[in-house]
Parts: structure tokens; C-alpha cells; sequence
């Protein structure tokens, strides 16, 4: 009976929300698509060393990026041999230094499947997400499957009328999937002015088993609605001004994910926990994620032109709600270092993103987010070949929740890698065209099955230094 009315109260607040949308803020809103990212090794063949965690093992890859017409095929053939296996240890291993006793690991293979460009009437990509952003990126901003197994899916007609965008985290276990419909009511064939290019979208996302410790749980649901204008739609220049307003479920309290450690740090807490009753414990959990929801606003502006895009957003939203919750490192952090904070008021904060090429040689992309409960949430990244002759780089870095817990300064917890951050840098030099040495570092995550059955992922450090061709078909 909760879960009935705690789904009634979910839709009607949503209805609610999208009434809001259009009485009380101008409509000012067009979607920018920001085109997926690739800040990984792509384009090489040859063999060197990796330590992954700590241990050494001799590496062999190709990684082709092959197009053909308007599709293309990039590949991720990468070997590890383990010199000093041991008895049934395996000797030949993946990439992240698992062995090939799983689908997913051979399907990692292949780096990804495209047809088209984003913008296209037509478009899919199956395999990796390394920064997909469904509209403005309010609800899902740089988000990244940490695997190769995804979808997304963009069909819009030719004139821009209409459209949709779909994901889907994982082929094989999918969890997290949704998209964003658009509609341009009033657009005409020609002669098209600022009313007659306003857009209305709908975004659903949802995650339908947020936290695997958690048996029967209710799914992680989000739901929004934005609206607005073009104020200037040429084909080298754009401006836009647009109001996103979404709803979601509260995820779990962090004291809620405490009482499921299966490890106790001390006897006091043993004997603590012995006390506790099961049946009390779940029904508070079920009260929490069943009967709470949470909103949040984002108004703001867009900029694109041949050479860069830039957006800024001022949002508001409510306790308990996490903008741009599906990130980098969604998947990593449910729930309990999401920035779950019990208050009384509405939050507020900003949020920034620049895509900036200014030489055709550098490739620059930076967005920061901070709110006035001292959360803050930044990506950068940067790609650069042929401006130093022979040398090349591709980095990334990303953190949220930068500074949360207190215990250290912003920016010493910026530059901490731990579970709430990624990170990766390659450098390539060449020796003779076309003969390279390349050295990446990597802060990840794998996908490890646990002792009970359940898939996760898992923080892993790698230094690989290779020599090799390098080359695109």
C-alpha cells in the first residue's frame, strides 16, 4: 500500500512541477547536446609492461578506431601475461588484470559500435560512455557505464521538430535506462522567429536497484520537465535561455546504509547492532525511500558556436535532492556519499560547463558545480596532438562531493583520489613516425562479481609504458 502511495504522490508532484514550469518561469530553454568525449587510448598497436595494484605483467594491445561510411568500429584487444602464474593461476589476463572467465570481459573487446554523429537524425552508439549527457545534463551529466555494454539512441526528424534520446547502462544487466523527448509545437517550414522555435521536453531516468545491499528496495526514479527559447539559431551560432524543473525519489540516509556493514568496527558496535530489530530497521528504510520526494530547479544559458560551448545554470533544490545525480561516478558512490544532509531549507548553488577548442590542435572541456552546503562537483579534461612536435597528451580528472566530510581542506581533498574520483593521463611521443612510446596512468573502476553473486565495481590504480605503431584506419 506505501508503494502505491508513495507512486501516487511521485506523479502528482511531477504534474505539479510541470505546471510550475510554465506559469512561473519564462520559458527559456533549447536543448544543447554536448557530443561524447573520448579521453582514452585509442589508435595503438604494439606491447610494453603494466602494473595494475601493484603487480607487473607484460602488455600486448591494438585499439583501431575502423570507420566504415557512417559507421565506426573501435576495438580494445588488450592482452596481460603474468610471468609468475602459479599452479591454476591464470597466466594470460584482461586488460584490468581480470581473468577471461565472463561475457563481460570479452564483450570489453569491443570499445564500441556507432552509426552517425549525435547530431544526425539518426544515431546509436553501443559499447562505452566515457561523458553522455542527456539534455542539459540537470538529471544525467557526464555520466560513465565503466564498461562497454551500453546504449544510447537519438532520433529526432530532420528539421528538429521532434526527437528522443535513449540509454541504457548495460545489455546484459540493464539497471539504470531512460531518456528525453522534445517537441517543437509550433515550428513551421520557413520564416521561423523566437516563439515559433520554443521547445518543450520531457526527461525519465531511472535506477532500478540503487543499492544492491538493499533486498526489495524501491527503484531510484527521476523525472523532468524543461521548456524554452532559441533566442538565436543560426547554423554557426546559438544562444539559448531554458528552465529545467525535476522531481526524484529520495535515496537512502547514509545511517541507513550503515546498519547493513557487514563488519563491525569495534564490540560496542557488535553489541549495538545485535539489539537492533531487523523488521524496525527495514521498515525505516522502506519509509525513506518509499514516501519522500525531493525537487529541483535549474534556469540557465547556452552558448555554442563553431569552436565552443558554454553554459551557466543557477539552481535550487530541496533536502535530500542531488543534481546531476547520474554522473562519472554514480555508480560508485549510491548512497551513501551522494550528499544526503538532512536540513530544513532549500539549497542553491551554480553550475558551469565550457567545451572550448581554440586552436584545431587542443581540445579542452571543464564543468564545476558548488552549492551552499559546501558540496561541490568538478570534470575536467584536455586533449592535445601537434601542437609540441611528436608529442601528445589525454587527461581527465574528475571529483564530487569535493571537501564534504570536513576533515580536510578543499583543496586537499581535490587532489585526494579515492572512491569519489577518476583520473587518467597518457603521453605519447614519437620516436621515428610512426613509431610512438606511450605511458598511461589510470585511478578506475573494474567490475568484480563478490563472493555472493552480486556485481560491482572497484577503485584499481594501472601505469602502463608501451612502444608501438601508431595509426587509424
Amino acid at each position: 500500500m506505501k508503494k502505491h502511495i508513495g507512486l501516487i504522490r511521485f506523479y502528482n508532484l511531477f504534474s505539479i512541477s510541470v505546471l510550475y514550469t510554465f506559469l512561473t518561469v519564462s520559458p527559456l530553454y533549447a536543448q544543447i547536446t554536448v557530443e561524447e568525449s573520448n579521453f582514452l587510448t585509442s589508435g595503438f598497436y604494439g606491447g610494453g609492461l603494466s602494473f595494475v595494484d601493484g603487480s607487473a605483467y607484460a602488455r600486448v594491445q591494438l585499439q583501431p578506431d575502423i570507420p566504415l561510411g557512417k559507421f565506426g568500429l573501435g576495438l580494445d584487444l588488450v592482452f596481460l601475461f603474468n610471468p609468475y602464474a602459479e599452479g591454476d593461476e591464470p597466466r594470460f589476463l584482461a586488460e584490468y588484470g581480470e581473468a577471461w572467465d565472463s561475457a563481460s570481459t570479452w564483450l570489453r573487446l569491443i570499445r564500441y559500435i556507432r552509426y552517425a554523429q549525435p547530431y544526425d537524425p539518426f544515431y546509436f552508439r553501443l559499447g562505452e560512455f566515457d561523458y553522455l549527457t542527456i539534455g542539459h545534463g540537470s538529471i544525467m551529466s557526464g555520466y560513465s557505464n565503466h564498461d562497454r555494454r551500453g546504449l544510447h539512441l537519438n532520433v529526432r526528424e530532420t528539421d528538429g521538430r521532434y526527437g528522443i534520446e535513449t540509454m541504457l547502462n548495460d545489455l546484459g544487466n540493464p539497471r539504470i535506462f531512460g531518456g528525453r523527448g522534445f517537441v517543437r509545437p509550433l515550428l513551421r517550414p520557413e520564416n521561423n522567429n523566437l516563439f515559433t522555435r520554443f521547445e518543450l521536453g520531457a526527461t525519465y531516468i531511472t535506477d532500478i536497484d540503487p543499492d544492491s545491499m538493499v533486498e526489495d528496495e524501491e527503484p531510484f526514479q527521476t523525472v523532468g520537465a524543461d521548456i524554452g527559447f532559441p533566442i538565436i539559431e543560426k547554423s554557426s551560432f546559438r544562444l539559448d535561455l531554458y528552465n529545467d524543473f525535476a522531481v526524484q525519489t529520495a535515496p537512502l540516509a547514509p545511517e541507513h546504509t550503515e546498519m547493513e556493514d557487514s563488519t563491525p568496527v569495534d564490540d560496542t558496535l557488535q553489541s549495538d547492532q545485535s539489539t537492533t530489530d531487523p523488521d524496525s530497521t527495514m521498515m525505516d528504510i522502506e519509509e525513506t525511500s518509499e514516501t519522500e520526494i525531493t525537487w529541483g530547479n535549474a534556469t540557465g544559458i547556452g552558448f555554442a558556436a563553431n569552436s565552443i560551448l558554454f553554459k551557466f545554470e543557477y539552481r535550487v533544490f530541496s533536502d535530500g535532492y542531488i543534481p546531476s545525480v547520474f554522473d562519472y561516478t554514480y555508480e560508485l558512490g549510491t548512497p551513501v556519499f551522494w550528499g544526503y544532509d538532512k536540513g530544513d531549507e532549500a539549497r542553491r548553488g551554480f553550475f558551469s560547463q565550457i567545451i572550448l577548442k581554440p586552436i584545431p590542435q587542443l581540445h579542452v572541456l571543464g564543468a564545476f558545480e558548488r552549492y551552499d552546503d559546501n558540496t561541490s562537483k568538478l570534470y575536467i579534461g584536455a586533449k592535445e596532438s601537434g601542437l609540441i612536435p611528436r608529442f601528445q597528451f589525454r587527461a581527465f580528472y574528475t571529483k564530487r562531493n569535493i571537501g564534504e566530510d570536513g576533515e580536510t581542506g578543499f583543496f586537499t581533498d581535490l587532489v585526494d583520489l579515492d572512491d569519489k574520483s577518476a583520473f587518467n593521463i597518457e603521453i605519447r611521443y614519437t620516436v621515428v613516425p610512426p613509431i610512438q612510446t606511450i605511458m598511461v596512468y589510470e585511478y578506475r573502476f573494474r567490475r568484480v562479481e563478490t563472493e555472493d553473486g552480486r556485481s560491482q565495481f572497484e577503485p584499481f590504480r594501472s601505469t602502463s609504458v608501451a612502444v608501438g605503431y601508431s595509426h587509424d584506419f
